[in-house]
């Protein structure tokens, strides 16, 4: 049987023999998840290095490789070097961290998973590839990557630190491995351990699993094992709840469906929407913030975009309604992020969706054409928000169909113009999320318009007005102001003459 190998990119090489080259005074070993990375063939963007004197060698580093050196964690001496940019580079940053325990060994044996129980020592020469043999894997992480699996030997791990309960399917996801059976009994087991960790490493661990490809497959088997709604316990009655409506697993099945169909748009962008795919990509990657991808916020926002519906339930006239969840629900989601101490502005950003996701639903209502002044007041109301709920939006109205019917009703739903007639739908509910998806079609490309702003510039500002009318300061200038502004977007008014004729009308 051939020597199984380990093959090391020339950058990894390069890095690993610079840091060989510092002489430091113990060994260095390169452990964890770049290992794992290259075992499995994938880019190394981080390099995870454990040693004995590792402030020291911490400081040697920072040198060497002129990057900016932050303390992770001082008690533990872990510290992480932010690398400079360059073209090219996928290294983006080395951590070094003190061996747990005795020596190398006892660190291996404490770590979390098996896949990220492996070490390599350095040395100042590292070909290409390195045989199996030449790692410490004493507890076989690198055939349990070969057989593409996650694995814990015994529960002992979840009780040390019950973030790994979470962080199981952030590791799973990111590296496409398998969580095995006795690994998720652990999970089940502990589920409510996730109480304990701080909000801020929880919310770490879900915004690197959101992100991740596969993520919502990963959510409904947190579900399976209970962990999902040990995080989000305000998930828990959706489960019960419009059983009759949408199957067993009821709100909660329609969330997880959700989040499905988001992931879907997400990852098909370019083929749903091939004229919007550039100016999308380039918002998304405008709107990531403090290391959060804007796809995790999305996606969070699809998981709590119906948190409010059991306790809005109601049936009249034989018709289950959930009359103010939106509204409820945006209160509820911000506590919840709060409370996981995301950001103030991915808490607003999550409650504005949750609080406006049957805002397009609604444009359709009266039966008869979208205005151009409810579309202007849309996109007021939400600004550089817009897209992503409308993202939201249309994966709440996709999931309402099966994704081959979907598939084969994309082109009507979302080409323009759409290459067949509504009309011949059948039955009249995949009719009507058709329609939906068209009305969430058109507010995308007019947001993306570069001919014409969704919210029009300002043709006069309020010292004008009030000079115009010769009126004092106060509300009425902002209504007046309010009214222009929707008279440009209904095309009532296209220039500076005509906003003056406009508005005095107004006195």
């Amino acid at each position: 049987m051939p020597t199984r190998r380990v093959r090391l990119s020339a950058e990894t090489r390069e890095a690993l023999a610079r840091v060989a080259a510092l002489r430091h005074a113990s060994p260095v070993y390169l452990v964890g998840g770049a290992i794992r990375d290259a075992a499995l063939g994938r880019t190394v963007a981080d390099l995870d290095l454990a040693c004995a004197g590792a402030r020291t060698l911490a400081a040697a580093v920072a040198r060497a490789f002129k990057g900016t050196l932050v303390t992770l964690d001082p008690d533990n001496a872990v510290y992480r070097l932010i690398l400079p940019p360059a073209r090219g580079r996928a290294l983006k940053q080395i951590d070094v961290a003190e061996i747990l325990g005795r020596d190398i060994g006892e660190d291996l044996g404490r770590r979390d998973f098996t896949v990220n129980a492996v070490a390599l020592e350095l040395r100042p020469a590292l070909p290409p590839s390195i045989p199996e043999s030449g790692f410490l894997d004493p507890r076989g992480g690198l055939a349990d990557l070969r057989r593409g699996i996650l694995r814990v030997e015994d529960d002992k791990r979840f009780r040390a630190d019950p973030l790994r309960l979470l962080r199981a399917f952030r590791v799973a996801a990111q590296a496409d491995l398998t969580v095995d059976a006795q690994t998720l009994a652990f999970i089940k087991k502990h589920r409510r351990l996730i109480a304990d960790p701080a909000g801020e490493r929880v919310q770490a661990e879900l915004l690197a699993l959101l992100a991740a490809p596969g993520a919502a497959g990963r959510l409904r088997e947190m579900d399976e094992c209970g962990l999902l709604t040990a995080v989000f316990a305000d998930l828990e009655p959706a489960r019960r709840c419009a059983e009759d409506y949408y199957g067993p697993g009821g709100v909660l099945k329609h969330t997880l469906d959700v989040c499905a169909r988001l992931e879907l748009l997400l990852d098909g962008f370019r083929k749903i929407y091939p004229d919007l795919a550039r100016p999308f990509g380039d918002w998304l990657a405008a709107r990531a913030s403090g290391g959060a991808p804007e796809r995790s916020i999305l996606m969070l926002a699809a998981l709590l975009h119906d948190v409010a519906k059991p306790e809005t339930a109601r049936s009249v006239d034989g018709r289950l309604r959930f009359f103010g969840h939106d509204t409820l629900g945006a209160t509820r989601a911000a506590k919840i992020l709060r409370d996981l101490r995301f950001s103030r502005e991915h808490v607003d950003t999550v409650a504005d969706a949750v609080r406006h996701h049957l805002r397009p639903g609604h444009l359709l209502a009266s039966g008869g054409p979208v205005t151009e002044k409810a579309v202007y007041r849309f996109f007021r109301d939400l600004g550089p928000r817009a897209p992503g709920l409308l993202a939201v939006c249309w994966a709440d109205h996709a999931s309402y169909m099966a994704e081959p019917h979907l598939k084969r009703l994309r082109s009507a739903a979302c080409d323009q113009p759409p290459r067949a007639g509504v009309s011949r739908i059948r039955p009249e509910s995949a009719r009507k999320t058709v329609r939906h998806l068209q009305l969430v079609s058109t507010l995308l490309r007019r947001y993306f318009d570069e001919g014409r702003a969704p919210v029009p510039a300002r043709l006069l500002d309020g010292s004008e007005i009030m000079k115009a009318l010769s009126i004092p300061s106060g509300p009425k200038v902002g209504d007046i102001l309010e009214r222009l502004r929707e008279a440009q977007a209904e095309g009532i008014v296209r220039d500076r003459a005509a906003a003056l004729t406009f508005v005095a009308r107004l006195k």
